[in-house]
């Protein structure tokens, strides 16, 4: 399975300017555009970025199209000296969307209130605090398409975090204003744990879709962030104090 679902990736373009990584902007065998991340991102964040966004998309989350992207050695081999930073082998490529505008503080009120909830739930579920967003600014790694009224999620690379901070989360999270609503709300809370759980069914089959190659950061070195340690966390769902704050 993992084999065909495979891009190659033949072409890179340049460098995103946004992002704590910027990634590079590739073109694929297919003739997508890829934001793409890979050696200097680091295997860590490879790893949360796959499994992340693959448990948003089981979630319902709309999230970007992703794939495995390949890079030969000798499109790095020719390329000018940065390329080196994404170098060869697997990487983690994110279709680029149409109409790409960041979300903002002022037309937060366009997503609808229940993608909003889908979406800081879930963030709490995966303990990815890098969704931040208030009226001085932040960094929602949202997408919004006002020409289709359609919101995207990307980057999904700090999820997993050990260090996840509820407090700071609910303060500063782009949709913070809408907790409320479903912490509030027995039957909405267990309406989200029955997502949780089904997309949980589906953890097994990221994992075999993801390159082993990420879990070695070198000379058969492990990386320190496995997919078990992921699992672990999203279990957290079945504490009973999964959604005090």
């Amino acid at each position: 399975m993992f084999n065909r679902e495979v891009v190659q990736i033949i072409e890179v373009l340049g460098r995103a300017t946004q992002g704590i990584t910027r990634p590079f902007i590739c073109r694929g065998e297919d003739e997508q555009l890829y934001f793409v991340k890979g050696l200097h991102a680091g295997r860590r964040s490879l790893i949360a970025e796959w499994l992340g966004s693959s448990m948003a998309a089981a979630f319902g989350l709309p999230v970007a199209p992703f794939r495995v992207g390949e890079i030969e050695e000798e499109l790095i081999e020719v390329g000018p000296p940065h390329f080196a930073e994404l170098g060869a082998g697997y990487v983690f490529a994110s279709e680029a969307v149409k109409n790409p505008l960041e979300l903002s503080w002022t037309s937060l009120d366009n997503v609808d209130p229940a993608q909003q909830l889908d979406v800081i739930v879930f963030d709490w579920w995966a303990r990815n605090q890098d969704r931040t967003l208030t009226a001085l600014g932040g960094n929602p790694n949202l997408l919004w398409d006002p020409s289709a009224s359609k919101m995207r999620v990307i980057d999904q690379n700090q999820a997993f975090d050990p260090n996840f901070d509820k407090a700071e989360f609910l303060q500063l999270h782009a949709f913070s204003r809408t907790w409320h609503k479903v912490y509030e709300d027995f039957v909405m809370r267990q309406i989200y744990e029955m997502r949780m759980q089904n997309a949980l069914e589906q953890f097994e089959e990221a994992c075999d879709r993801m390159p082993d190659s990420w879990l070695i950061v070198g000379d058969d070195v492990p990386v320190d962030f496995t997919p078990e340690q992921a699992y672990e966390m999203l279990l957290f769902c079945r504490h009973d104090d999964f959604w005090k704050p």
